[in-house]
């Protein structure tokens, strides 16, 4: 995971995190607290195991 975008779904939201070189660098403010900064990889794995309805890598083109 370097550049892309998480698009991660819930049953109360859904919101795409902007990744850069294997960090989010961008969250809607529902998500910017605990996921800017941190890398994709955690992130992404945190909403496989926290139970996202949706949790999927979109990679830049």
């Amino acid at each position: 995971m370097r550049d892309g975008l998480i698009w991660w779904s819930t049953e109360r939201a859904t919101f795409g995190l902007v990744v850069r070189d294997g960090v989010v660098v961008e969250a809607a403010p529902y998500a910017r607290r605990w996921a800017q900064g941190r890398q994709a990889e955690a992130i992404f794995a945190k909403g496989r195991e926290d139970g996202a309805v949706s949790v999927r890598w979109i990679p830049e083109q």
